[in-house]
């Protein structure tokens, strides 16, 4: 029966019939330690302080008034992971992280490509199981059944260290995926896919699925397989996301041009106030009206699906527009009784605990805040349709009447038009086609270096 608002006994029978069926299909069921052993080998993880390496960070989660959420930082020999095997909520990432919080910030190495289909059924899993033996989809190395879902795992042929600069090709990448794998065929809700990010957490393999004690988080091996990302990247048609920075050499660092012993001879009144005063430099804000606008949106748009990241949109407005996190928190839970409200699914309430968490974006950086308040962000995650702006609508001049213009005044400047290039500027695809014939095995990345055009510029002409 493909019927989305299942009762919770429903999906308890259909939680014990997938079992079954991993067992019926010879599926190897893996404990939690030996599954966690195998995406994070021995000696990949610390073993002394200071030696370099990343830990593992397992997370307790705890709803308001029910305990203190806490962090376990689980090191090689994997003797914390209990603290989360067996929990009520335990989440546990495929990324080693250094210090002792799980921050984007302190994200080391990605261990595993790992996507999340919610709601399926026996049938959704069969559809799975048949699209992966028959090569339809990419096999993974391991499934696991997180109650009503599944997390499909991807082990990775070697961990990818996490630079910023590979956070929104990754990202691009994983929604493809999402994309490629929760379909109509694997889920019941087909329409809504859930689009979490590369650093998501997922529940820990022997914690609780959200149907109680007695039906925990189970690990399957389907194969032996360990991927890179171009085998991720060839299993999705028509995907067009570079892996190729991936490969390349990092770029050497860039010399700087100006010591601080010439700085303080050149511009002394600087380096008194920002490095023997130590005084911060200027930050640009937002008008604070960009945070109140979001915070109507939040009241009068915002529905089940979107709420969660419409409290994120409000920490990146509230950061942008230079409001105080105190406020910011204030608010945030303020909205609580309205978005409960919304609840549409009885599985799906909205709590104080997912405010807690959504609160987390406020420690994140700079370009993940900016990203966080762009209108393509805002429709995607909160469902909010935003139409488009321009400034002074109404004042600004057509195409023909600018055009018009700049005629006027080239004649001005130049009534002979000596200065004109008779033959045109090459057009972009000109530049692109004779840089291919010059280097026939030549890469994406290296003509946009050489010709200083912008990737998308060269994807097109390609």
């Amino acid at each position: 029966m493909k019927r989305a608002n299942k009762t919770i006994t429903e999906w308890k029978k259909q939680y014990k019939e997938k079992h079954s069926l991993m067992m019926e299909r010879g599926y190897e069921e893996v404990s939690p330690h030996d599954f966690y052993r195998e995406l994070f080998p021995k000696g990949s993880l610390q073993e002394t302080e200071g030696d370099g390496k990343g830990n593992i960070i397992a997370t307790q989660v705890r709803p308001k008034g029910q305990g203190r959420t806490r962090q376990w930082i689980v090191g090689d020999d994997l003797k914390m992971l209990d603290k989360v095997v067996g929990d009520r909520f335990g989440l546990v990432p495929p990324i080693s992280f250094y210090g002792k919080t799980h921050t984007i910030q302190n994200a080391h190495e990605l261990y595993a490509f790992v996507i999340d289909i919610d709601y399926v059924g026996k049938q959704q899993l069969k559809n799975l199981l048949k699209q992966f033996g028959n090569g339809v989809q990419l096999r993974p190395t391991f499934l696991v059944s997180s109650g009503k879902g599944v997390h499909v795992y991807y082990f990775l042929k070697e961990p990818l260290p996490l630079y910023h600069n590979l956070a929104d090709m990754l990202k691009e990448l994983k929604e493809a995926m999402i994309r490629r794998l929760w379909n109509d065929t694997s889920s019941i809700r087909p329409d809504d896919p859930d689009l979490t990010g590369i650093y998501q957490g997922f529940r820990c393999v022997g914690s609780q699925s959200k149907l109680g004690a007695d039906y925990p988080v189970r690990a399957y091996r389907l194969s032996e397989n360990r991927y890179t990302l171009e085998d991720i990247k060839n299993a999705i048609p028509f995907c067009e996301v570079d892996v190729s920075i991936v490969t390349e050499k990092p770029k050497p660092p860039k010399k700087r041009g100006l010591t601080l012993e010439k700085a303080k001879e050149l511009y002394p009144e600087w380096y008194e106030k920002k490095i023997i005063k130590g005084e911060p430099a200027k930050r640009y804000t937002t008008n604070i009206a960009a945070y109140e606008w979001w915070k109507r949106k939040i009241m009068n748009d915002v529905k089940a699906g979107g709420r969660y990241f419409s409290i994120m949109a409000l920490c990146a407005f509230g950061l942008k527009c230079g409001v105080s996190e105190w406020q910011i928190r204030r608010d945030a839970y303020s909205f609580i009784d309205h978005l409960e409200s919304l609840t549409e699914d009885e599985d799906n309430h909205f709590k104080r605990s997912d405010v807690t968490d959504a609160l987390q974006a406020l420690k994140a950086n700079k370009k993940d805040l900016t990203f966080m308040s762009t209108r393509e962000w805002i429709e995607k995650q909160t469902k909010v349709v935003i139409p488009p702006t321009h400034r002074e609508k109404g004042k600004r001049l057509k195409q023909a009447q600018h055009l018009e213009l700049a005629r006027y005044a080239q004649k001005i400047r130049d009534p002979d038009g000596e200065w004109r290039n008779k033959d045109g500027a090459p057009s972009k695809e000109q530049i692109v086609r004779a840089w291919r014939e010059a280097h026939p095995d030549g890469r994406k990345i290296d003509c946009e270096r050489e010709t200083g055009l912008s990737r998308h510029t060269v994807l097109k002409w390609w």
